[in-house]
């Protein structure tokens, strides 16, 4: 319902030629029904990998549950014609925005659940337990720095500046979303390295994990000090060159193996 929801605002968005950005963008509907969409998928496979417990059912519903409704009072508002964040018009907007945080606080206590719980895997492939446990990590350091987001961007309204920008120019989403998808983007270069057989899988997943924490930090670095996501300087150059070298590292060793591979068919399919 959420992937269904989250696309069919993105189609809306292409036929209308409507504005990406602004509160009342339908921008938000679709990137949290995607989002949210296969955050839950994701939490629903990472139960599989793990010891269960008794309550797992009840765990994964009550998150799948709260990010509908999270991601369902985002999608009103928009319908509404109303910002769903810093939006305190209103009896009505107010009490949709605390409960959206309500049940947006609420996954985040499942992931915490979660990320604990992924200190004990049961015996699975190193590479594997790697990417399950950064993901997690990531994941929760990720709703950390939206709850960030919110806090700052009120301390913002309070002072009658923007919400959405710190320092300047700094963009409080950039460090949230830096790394909000890694407990998508690991496991799937996890199944991509043994499909095509690479070598060294567990040393290339610690290379995008370090990727990852080099992007984040680059992120925190440039809204912290007031930057645009582009505008960089020393520190942010070298923090972002740096996550852009290690991710091409797990890259290049997929393209030089699936190289591999069509030259030793070739050379098969010559000699025969």
């Amino acid at each position: 319902m959420l992937v269904t929801s989250g696309l069919f605002h993105l189609a809306l968005l292409w036929i209308t030629n409507a504005a990406w950005d602004g509160p009342l963008s339908v921008r938000k509907p679709a990137l949290f029904g995607v989002s949210a969409g296969v955050t839950i998928w994701s939490i629903a496979w990472v139960l599989t990998q793990m010891h269960s417990w008794r309550h797992d059912r009840f765990f994964a519903n009550l998150m799948a549950a709260c990010l509908l409704l999270e991601v369902g009072l985002i999608t009103l508002q928009y319908w509404r014609g109303v910002p769903s964040h810093f939006n305190h018009g209103n009896l009505i907007d107010a009490t949709i925005e605390t409960a959206m945080l309500g049940f947006i606080l609420v996954v985040t206590l499942g992931i915490v659940c979660l990320a604990c719980r992924s200190r004990r895997l049961p015996p699975i492939d190193e590479a594997l337990a790697t990417a399950i446990r950064a993901g997690l990590w990531f994941l929760l350091a990720s709703c950390g720095l939206g709850l960030f987001v919110t806090i700052a961007g009120e301390i913002n309204i309070a002072n009658g500046k923007p919400y959405e920008s710190w320092g300047g120019a700094g963009v409080l989403k950039y460090p949230h979303g830096a790394a909000l998808h890694a407990i998508q983007v690991l496991p799937i270069l996890y199944a991509v390295l043994n499909w095509f057989r690479v070598p060294n899988t567990a040393w290339l997943l610690r290379s995008a994990v370090a990727a990852h924490v080099l992007f984040m930090s680059h992120a925190l670095w440039q809204t912290l000090h007031g930057r645009e996501r582009l505008d960089v300087d020393l520190v942010g150059g070298i923090t972002l060159v740096a996550a852009g070298l290690l991710i091409l590292m797990p890259i290049a060793a997929i393209a030089w193996n699936v190289l591999s591979m069509a030259r030793k068919v070739a050379f098969a399919s010559s000699t025969e």
